[in-house]
């Protein structure tokens, strides 16, 4: 049975090969991002080890959780700790060393800011071993007020050569020019993750970053009888509460997992996007094989009639199956290395550079390519090799094939009552807000019972959908065929389902964000201009932004926003700081209980929602735990019910804020204008204001709509790329099942040759089915994603999406794609139809 089974799967290689790409596609997409995790892992394991090359232990400020900010880290430590340090026995060498916000602008004036990472600055570390891996690659280390050093990364892109001038712009001022007098690189990697980093004379760096006579640690070197743990532990003695000592070992490693953790959501994403592909390739699979088994039926009941027991022949079928899985996953994880290097290259395109290391194949993503590989395709022909079992030994005598059955009664009872449930879920979710778990579980129950009913549906909508073509003979006989077996016609349909229905929702989602933007701005601002950073990835507006403002005569009232992060009970949560005395004139919150001009420095106000879980009035205690700080007992006094301006359900002033956070960076600058005074002629004065800031956004609402809207747009793009991975393996399932119904069809295709049909004429008549196929595809996958995309958008109503907004004309064009997109799948099986030799063609069986 082996032997025969290899030599069926050599004469059918091409169509299961067919089938294998299905799988290869989506192996290639989970064995790339393993791949590009490990080699994140693997570089920045190489890159903090270099760094901390040289330095033994590091003393810090102790942080009560992780913060994940650098700029939000621990407190910074008093200079002459660095004196006491070195005293401590043991001790070679002991160095201050700090960071802070420094902004480079290109030499055209235009900000340098990267993709996701900071935009650092940083006093020079005189001693060469304490420095790790920063090194000179040109020019000399800074020595005067006016110097700087720039990373490799940042002077070869924007063209910065030692002797050069550059603008930079810091967080409590506006620019400064420097000098640029080196070039300094990190080992062999030309910036830090990304990051620009601009090195100045250590006190110089103290004035620039608001640290005088401060740093943000001390990095020390002992000497060569005494072990980095030994040191640490005599450092620890002398330290006063709240700092501590660490092992440079244990630095790399925490900056490592900080850097992985901030690149586990792209992990997620792409792995999310891979179960997809192999969701939609299992019914490839699944299909593909069904037929199959139906095409070898009469084989399979010769091989039972000559002593082939049931275990045999359901050996052979996953046998196949296996090689199937097999092929895909050698070939999936040979792609999935260049699937790797291109979201390598895609991480590096918005600004995520990496440091340069091999790409890293290991064990585990071997493992993972081939499980995913040869358990899916092995799951999705389980069902096909059991009924080939069940076909007995009589049918060897048939010369018909066996008529198509109906769906099952239990099918039609469970599937109705399945559809039944998910379209009450649904309808639960689009009538009501935040109804999360509805949507979701309406989602599920919805798909799972169409699937059930699909082959009920699929004659009824074959019908109405062909009926335009059907007066034709070609397009009446492309009808026939795509209604003769439901099941077949409908398992292909789902996997365009499944695509064209994620596609259709996530345009609703989308669209509904949109549509929101400006209910939102209209309800909850009051302020003429809204200032932000000009770029998503920046790390916030300069303090020196609402001094400037301030200046203007015409500006009634500026009002900053920050944000930092806070604990409060076991979750990790941004917190909003406002000035309680300027908020209500530039926000409306909807203010629920208590007042805002009540925050004070021990104050704190919270969404009406959270109040009302936890259980809290005006008046009542909350603990909240600062990363710097540690924790602080604040009161409760008032609610609101409007967290979409400010994003975040806890408030407290900015009193609290800077007696809690070191940096003064703002998330935004919201600016209301004198009675009188346009909100063009601001918006011209502030311009001419802030022309040192470049990096500042200077937005009216009409502005911040548009920009919001094109934000949606980009993110939309990358999701239909994504997706398209999924609708272009749907349609290789249509390529695969017309390749194998033609083959079915050689006896039936011959006399139809024979009695007078043109091969034009046979062509046509499988695009027609190939249409029709994917139009059923598209009809069912465009009902499902209205209502899953409304559904999910109002049940993310805490997150501002106030407007549902259901496009017709997006997703009708999708629809219409991938109807057509059947045309372009038949091309090859339709050539191979109107082939059919008719001599041979009558006498196959």
């Amino acid at each position: 049975m082996f032997t025969l089974t290899l030599k069926g799967l050599r004469a059918r290689k091409v169509r299961l090969f067919l089938t294998a790409i299905s799988i290869l596609l989506g192996v290639a997409f989970v064995s790339g991002t393993l791949v590009l995790t490990d080699t994140v892992k693997a570089a920045f394991d190489q890159l903090y080890a270099g760094l901390t090359q040289g330095t033994d232990v590091t003393v810090r400020a102790t942080s009560a959780f992780s913060a994940t900010s650098t700029l939000q880290a621990g407190k910074p430590l008093p200079a002459s700790l660095v004196d006491t340090v070195r005293q401590v026995d043991g001790v070679a060498a002991a160095e201050g060393s700090l960071t802070g916000y420094a902004l480079m602008l290109d030499k055209s004036g235009k900000p340098i800011q990267p993709g996701g990472a900071p935009t650092l600055g940083a006093g020079h570390t005189t001693d060469p071993e304490l420095a790790g891996g920063f090194t000179l690659r040109s020019g000399r280390a800074p020595q005067a007020p006016g110097e700087v050093v720039v990373d490799a990364a940042t002077a070869r892109k924007y063209s910065y050569q030692p002797g050069d001038t550059i603008n930079i712009i810091f967080e409590s001022g506006g620019q400064r020019r420097f000098t640029v007098v080196g070039i300094a690189g990190f080992g062999k990697a030309d910036n830090l993750a990304g990051a620009t980093l601009a090195t100045f004379e250590m006190t110089t760096a103290q004035q620039l970053l608001n640290m005088t006579g401060q740093y943000r640690q001390i990095d020390v070197r002992g000497k060569a009888d005494v072990t980095p743990a030994e040191l640490r532990s005599r450092i620890a003695h002398v330290l006063p509460a709240g700092l501590e000592a660490v092992t440079s070992a244990a630095v790399a490693n925490e900056a490592s997992k900080s850097i992985q953790s901030a690149l586990s959501m792209f992990t997620k994403i792409f792995l999310g996007f891979a179960a997809v592909s192999l969701l939609v390739g299992s019914f490839i699979i699944w299909n593909t094989f069904s037929i199959l088994v139906a095409q070898r039926g009469r084989e399979h009941a010769l091989l039972r009639a000559i002593g082939a027991g049931r275990r045999q022949i359901l050996g052979s079928v996953l046998t196949e199956a296996v090689v199937v899985g097999l092929v895909a996953s050698v070939l999936g994880l040979a792609l999935g290395l260049g699937v790797a290097a291109g979201l390598r290259g895609l991480l590096g395109a918005v600004g995520m550079e990496l440091p340069s290391t091999a790409l890293q194949l290991h064990a585990r993503t071997v493992l993972a390519a081939f499980a995913v590989g040869v358990l899916v395709t092995l799951v999705a022909a389980l069902a096909p090799a059991w009924r080939a079992t069940r076909i007995p030994p009589i049918a060897a005598l048939r010369e018909a094939a066996a008529p198509v059955r109906d769906a099952a009664t239990w099918r039609l009872i469970i599937g109705g009552l399945l559809l039944a449930c998910g379209v009450a879920g649904l309808t639960r979710a689009i009538s009501a807000d935040s109804q999360t778990a509805a949507a979701a579980l309406g989602t599920l129950a919805t798909f799972v019972g169409v699937l059930m009913l699909a082959p009920v549906a699929v004659r009824p909508l074959v019908r109405v959908l062909g009926a335009p073509i059907s007066r034709s003979v070609t397009g009446g006989l492309g009808r026939l065929n795509a209604a003769r077996s439901p099941r077949r016609t409908a398992s292909t349909a789902t996997a365009l389902v499944i695509g064209l229905a994620l596609v259709v929702a996530v345009t609703v989602v989308a669209s509904s964000i949109k549509a929101s933007v400006g209910d939102v701005l209209d309800r909850a601002s009051r302020a003429d201009l809204i200032l932000k950073a000009d770029s998503q990835f920046a790390a916030g507006v300069p303090a020196g932004v609402a001094d400037k403002l301030r200046t203007l005569p015409e500006a009634g009232t500026v009002s900053e926003m920050r944000w930092g992060m806070a604990q409060i009970g076991a979750a990790t949560t941004p917190v909003a700081a406002l000035d309680p005395a300027t908020v209500d004139q530039v926000a409306n919150l909807g203010i629920a209980s208590g007042s805002v001009g009540a925050l004070g420095t021990d104050g704190i106000l919270l969404s009406a929602d959270v109040a009302k879980a936890k259980g809290l009035t005006v008046g009542s205690p909350l603990t909240v735990r600062f990363a710097q700080t540690g924790d602080h007992q604040l009161h409760v006094i008032g609610t609101f019910t409007d967290t979409t301006l400010i994003g975040t359900p806890y408030v407290v002033s900015l009193g609290t804020y800077d007696a809690n956070f070191s940096d003064r960076l703002d998330i935004a600058v919201l600016v209301k204008a004198k009675p009188g005074v346009s909100t063009a002629h601001i918006k011209r004065l502030a311009a001419t204001a802030l022309a040192e800031y470049p990096n500042v956004a200077i937005s009216d609402a009409n502005d911040l709509k548009d920009t919001q809207r094109k934000s949606v747009d980009q993110l939309l793009g990358m999701v239909y790329v994504m997706l398209l991975l999924a609708v272009v393996i749907a349609l290789l399932g249509v390529v695969n099942t017309l390749a194998l119904s033609v083959l079915e069809r050689t006896r039936e295709l011959g006399l139809l040759r024979a009695v007078g049909m043109t091969r034009r004429q046979v062509r046509s008549a499988v695009r027609w089915e190939a249409v029709l196929i994917a139009a059923v595809g598209a009809v069912l996958g465009l009902i499902l994603g209205l209502a899953f995309g409304a559904a999910f958008s109002r049940a993310l109503a805490s997150l501002g999406i106030v407007t549902v907004d259901v496009p017709i004309a997006q997703p009708l064009l999708c629809a219409v794609i991938a109807a057509l997109a059947g045309v372009v799948a038949a091309i090859a099986p339709a050539r191979r139809a109107a082939k059919v030799d008719i001599l041979r063609a009558v006498v196959a069986e």
